[in-house]
């Protein structure tokens, strides 16, 4: 039976996967695929790369210490003023827009900040690594802009696919790779799972995101829009789900997207819970072996208590 592991996007929420992959290596649970949207392809795409969790914490908080000027910048736009309790992706762009855009005369621009600081993160931490080099097969996302779709990428340098994957629109420029020109995975796909779903016969999600709706107060016509795209979301979020057999929703509330200087928190939270929950998950995979003989796949599918 083949295990796969679908990381969603968070920015600096991410670091919950860490903590997520340092508790399947102790719970002895073997990943055989990994897609990855966003800052979960940066994961996921190094645990692919190198198959061991203290490797992947290694380079990554190696990063953050030499890059912090750079990754404050990403604190500042996403900071619990701009952007708290909510969950709409275009509702941040939306933020982000009338603060930096609007206000600053810089709507002319492609995006936020320039590339080429963030392009040495990338390469800092993928070096001249390709898929080829991984040693688990591994899948990142995005969407291009030419058609209006989501697609896969699996070919060419790692880093190049996690930074296409995790080109926040507004923020980053849209990446060109061959005839593609390329953004967020996470405005389509925000869990990947659809995409290993031919690759695995057990998948563990996690989303990062709130699948929940509270009706806000309208204010002005800025609320409607957000209100929309809130609903939109909320449905893309939902529908990127199916298909999982363990979904991991861990609340997040309390954290900014773009604080990295609790990266080290996040990390150790996913590791304390998933090994808490580690029981029920082994369960799961331990039923989904005999699927085959029952007639209710549904039975199968499990979430964690700490879903929002």
């Amino acid at each position: 039976m083949k295990t796969g592991l679908a990381l969603g996007g968070g920015v600096a929420l991410g670091f919950y996967h860490v903590g997520l992959i340092k508790a399947l290596e102790k719970l002895e649970i073997k990943i055989d695929v990994i897609s990855g949207t966003s800052i979960g392809s940066v994961i996921g795409g190094l645990y692919a790369l190198t198959n061991d969790a203290a490797e992947v914490e290694s380079r990554l908080f190696g990063i953050l210490d030499k890059h912090q000027k750079e990754l404050a910048l990403l604190k500042t736009s996403f900071s619990p003023a701009n952007v708290e309790a909510k969950t709409a992706f275009f509702e941040k762009w939306f933020d982000l827009a009338k603060e930096f855009y609007i206000w600053n005369l810089r709507i002319a621009k492609s995006s936020l900040v320039d590339l080429k600081p963030f392009l040495k993160i990338f390469r800092g931490l993928f070096e001249d690594k390709s898929f080829k080099d991984c040693k688990i097969p591994f899948y990142a996302t995005a969407v291009n802009l030419l058609n209006a779709d989501s697609l896969c990428v699996n070919k060419g340098p790692l880093y190049r696919a996690a930074l296409a994957s995790s080109s926040y629109p507004g923020f980053f420029p849209p990446l060109k790779i061959e005839n593609k020109i390329l953004i967020d995975g996470g405005v389509l796909m925000p869990v990947p799972a659809k995409i290993i779903r031919d690759k695995a016969d057990f998948i563990i999600g996690v989303n990062l995101e709130g699948t929940g709706y509270r009706f806000p107060i309208v204010r002005n016509a800025m609320d409607v829009m957000n209100l929309a795209d809130r609903i939109r979301y909320k449905r893309i979020i939902e529908d990127s789900l199916a298909g999982i057999d363990f979904l991991i929703s861990p609340n997040l509330e309390k954290f900014s997207w773009g604080d990295f200087t609790i990266a080290r928190e996040l990390m150790q939270k996913g590791e304390s819970e998933v090994l808490a929950s580690g029981k029920e998950l082994k369960a799961a995979l331990k039923a989904n072996r005999y699927k085959s003989f029952l007639p209710f796949k549904k039975i199968f599918n499990f979430r964690l208590p700490f879903k929002h």
